[in-house]
């Protein structure tokens, strides 16, 4: 209700209205506040465009969000908390996410803390992740919220040392943070056990993991070339092992990578190779522990005419000890090939002094013969509001491939946000 009305008197609000946002104004003594605080409401809507039979409605989102940022900036460190507070619809329940609450500060001129809730991201992908193994929520991404919510908050500890020759960054994760995986509740998946998609309530639930999570990366920019090295000791970010009692859970793994990005022509190419070890498997012989892969993302960008940019990219899966794997398998017929190769396009277009943005991302694999398609426009109206609609449509030959599990998961949906 509280939210409604905040909603309600915005709305009235004339659209050329300042901010008036106390806590950047100066003090009583005429000192700038170190306290600064933005944030936003959200009304938004999505629904699929066929029906999946295994849910009573066919709603895939239904929220009015709550975002509130602070920020508290002093001269030996930075204080952030953030958190979204909204009604989930299709649940029908209240919900709350802490995403932010940390300090940072810095130490022997070189190095950088951040410690507590934080959000991390590194690697050289545009949505597609190889030495990023940072949580995401994908159940976000899938419904249709922002893309900022495709990246999920952990606990952890952060540290950034920069020296002549390389820089450091180490990332701590007390106890791992999985992914926000599709679990049947919002959405349904296949299960090669079974030789059927399932869902219409969380049949996927497993135990949290408790182990640390370490992932390092030495990086340096060498005269415009960004080159960078990655390991990882920690989980599988989603369950997909099955243990001796039959339930789910996250199979521990070590990563290996590198990556290096430059200017070359007119746009910005990027290379990405990885080696993910799966620790509890060595040989393809366990069916219910996916085996070890080599992870290789080549990637292009650039701006082919004024305000349309074009991002092209190339994804490689290698599966070692595939033919032990595929013996040993329950349902050899629902495997993924030993090289699954995705191809990714992204267009976005701005117009109206970039008030309006249109943008196209589309996933496509030749060996599994699905794709997935992300249209959106965004409208910025003013300072305040932006309108965006979009959409999120999965098609497939098979119903085990990757996308081809979540056709029946396409969704259409609108956002309204008034900002603050």
């Amino acid at each position: 209700m509280i939210l409604l009305l905040v909603l309600g008197q915005a709305i009235a609000q004339e659209d050329n209205e300042s901010s008036g946002d106390e806590w950047n104004s100066d003090d009583w003594d005429g000192v700038e506040s170190k306290w600064q605080q933005s944030g936003f409401i959200e009304l938004s809507y999505g629904s699929r465009t066929q029906t999946d039979s295994l849910y009573n409605h066919q709603q895939t989102l239904g929220e009015l969000r709550w975002h509130q940022e602070y920020e508290y900036q002093h001269k030996s460190f930075d204080f952030n908390w953030s958190h979204d507070v909204w009604f989930d619809d299709v649940l029908s329940q209240w919900q709350i996410d802490l995403r932010e609450l940390n300090v940072k500060f810095s130490v022997f001129d070189n190095t950088d803390f951040q410690i507590g809730r934080q959000i991390s991201t590194w690697g050289s992908g545009d949505l597609l992740f190889i030495n990023d193994l940072f949580p995401k929520d994908w159940v976000s991404f899938f419904a249709g919220r922002d893309d900022n919510y495709l990246k999920a908050p952990a606990d952890a500890l952060r540290f950034t040392s920069y020296f002549r020759v390389f820089n450091v960054d180490l990332v701590v994760t007390p106890s791992a943070e999985p992914d926000r995986f599709i679990n049947g509740e919002r959405f349904s998946l296949f299960f090669p056990l079974f030789a059927t998609v399932l869902g219409g309530s969380e049949v996927v639930n497993p135990k949290n993991p408790s182990q640390t999570e370490l992932a390092l990366r030495l990086f340096k920019n060498i005269k415009g070339h960004e080159v960078a090295l990655y390991a990882y000791r920690g989980i599988e970010k989603s369950p997909i092992g099955i243990n001796n009692n039959g339930d789910a859970f996250f199979p521990k793994k070590n990563a290996f990578g590198a990556s290096y990005q430059a200017a070359i022509g007119k746009g910005i190419f990027n290379v990405e190779v990885g080696y993910h070890q799966a620790k509890e498997e060595n040989n393809g012989s366990d069916p219910f522990i996916p085996n070890s892969q080599w992870r290789l993302l080549l990637g292009y960008n650039q701006e082919l005419f004024k305000k349309l940019n074009w991002g092209l990219q190339y994804y490689l899966e290698h599966v070692t000890n595939h033919t032990t794997m595929l013996n040993n398998s329950l349902s050899p017929e629902f495997e993924a090939e030993q090289n699954r190769h995705v191809i990714t396009n992204r267009f976005t277009y701005q117009a109206m002094q970039d008030k309006l943005t249109w943008s196209l991302f589309m996933f496509y694999s030749p060996t599994d013969h699905d794709s997935y398609w992300r249209p959106s426009v965004n409208y910025r109206r003013n300072d305040r509001w932006q309108y965006t609609i979009g959409g999120n449509i999965f098609s497939g030959q098979e119903e085990h491939t990757f996308f081809g599990q979540f056709e029946n998961a396409s969704n259409i949906y609108v956002r309204f946000r008034y900002q603050f």
